[in-house]
C-alpha cells in the first residue's frame, strides 16, 4: 500500500521524541521499528541492552531507512536512555501494582509532541515476552496503551511503535496547523512558556529531566531512612508511591533545588551535624543561633 506523502511541517516536534527499545530479542523487529519511524518522520531510536544488534534481519526490514540503524544509540540501561528527557511514557498492556497516571496513545502522543517545547520525550516500548518491568514503568511519569480488541489484544512491538509513530505524526501536523478559532486547552498548552498540563498559567524555571530524577530519589529515600520513616529492608510500596507522586507534579529546577536543599538539612538535624560547629562556636550560651535559612527561593 502506498502511502500518502505530506510534507514534514513540525520538523522539530518529530526530531524531539524518542523511540526506546529495551532487551530486544528479535533483531526483525528493531529494523521493522526503524521502518516504522523514518515512514512517519523520527529519527531518535535508542536500544537498551539488545540481544543480538547490529544484525543483517535488522537491515535487512529497514527496507530504506537503514540510516535510522546507522545512528541508533545502545545503552547498557534503561536510565541511561531518559536520562536527558523531561517526559517518559512507559508502553503497558496491563494494570500494575499501583495505578499509574495512563493515556491512550490519540491523548498520550498529543502530550508528547506539545512537551518537546520543554526538551527531549521518550516512549519506551518493553520485551517481545513480557513488555516492561514494574521498576521499568516507574521511571515513566505516563503509561501509554493502545486500546487493541479485547478479545485479541496482542500486539507485535514493532506494530505497536508504528501505531503510536502513526499518531506522533498526525498531532505533529495538526500542532503545526492549528487553524481553528476556539482556544482549547490543550492549545494553550503549546505556548513555550506554559506549564504543561496546568493550562495557561505561567510558569518561569525549565523542568528537570530524568538524570536529576535519578539523583533525587535516592536522596529522598535516605532523608525518609535516617528519620525512621522508611524501612530500607522493606520499603514496601512507599518508594513506588513517591515516584509516583513527583512524576506526576513533575518539579522545575527551582523546586528540584529547593527539596534536595530540605533533605540535606533533615539529614544533618537527625544526625546532630546541624548546626555545623563554626556556628556553635561562634555564638555565646545566651545567642541565639542564626536560622541560615536560603533565602534564593
Amino acid at each position: 500500500m502506498d502511502a500518502v506523502k505530506t510534507k514534514n511541517q513540525h520538523p522539530s516536534a518529530l526530531d524531539r521524541i524518542r523511540i526506546v527499545m529495551v532487551n530486544t530479542t528479535l533483531p526483525a523487529n528493531i529494523g521493522a521499528a526503524a521502518r516504522a519511524m523514518k515512514t512517519m518522520g523520527l529519527s531518535q531510536l535508542t536500544l537498551v541492552d539488545p540481544k543480538t544488534f547490529p544484525s543483517p534481519d535488522a537491515t535487512a526490514l529497514a527496507a530504506g531507512a537503514a540510516d535510522i540503524l546507522d545512528r541508533v544509540t545502545i545503552v547498557n540501561t534503561l536510565e541511561e536512555a531518559i536520562a536527558d528527557c523531561v517526559l517518559v511514557f512507559g508502553t503497558s498492556a496491563r494494570s500494575r501494582t499501583i495505578p499509574w497516571p495512563l493515556l491512550d496513545v490519540r491523548p498520550a502522543t498529543q502530550l508528547a509532541v506539545n512537551e518537546t517545547q520543554h526538551g527531549d520525550i521518550a516512549i519506551v516500548f518493553g520485551r517481545e515476552d513480557r513488555g516492561l518491568t514494574n521498576e521499568e514503568l516507574a521511571q515513566a511519569q505516563y503509561h501509554l496503551t493502545i486500546p487493541v480488541n479485547e478479545e485479541y489484544g496482542v500486539l507485535n512491538v514493532s506494530a505497536a511503535i508504528q501505531v503510536v509513530c502513526y499518531e506522533l505524526r498526525m498531532n505533529a501536523l495538526a500542532y503545526q496547523n492549528q487553524s481553528s478559532s476556539q482556544t482549547t486547552t490543550s492549545e494553550l498548552a503549546t505556548e513555550a512558556n506554559q506549564m504543561p498540563l496546568l493550562g495557561h498559567m505561567q510558569w518561569d524555571e525549565p523542568l528537570v529531566d530524568q538524570a536529576m530524577m535519578q539523583q533525587f530519589y535516592p536522596h529522598l529515600e535516605a532523608m525518609l531512612a535516617d528519620i525512621d520513616f522508611l524501612d530500607p529492608n522493606n520499603p514496601r510500596l512507599l518508594p513506588l508511591r513517591l515516584r509516583r507522586l513527583f512524576g506526576r507534579v513533575r518539579l522545575d529546577r527551582m523546586e528540584y533545588n529547593l527539596l534536595r536543599g530540605i533533605f540535606g538539612r533533615v539529614q544533618a538535624l537527625s544526625k546532630g551535624t546541624w548546626p555545623p560547629a563554626s556556628l556553635r562556636q561562634s555564638t555565646t550560651s545566651t545567642e541565639s543561633l542564626p536560622s541560615h535559612r536560603d533565602e534564593s527561593f
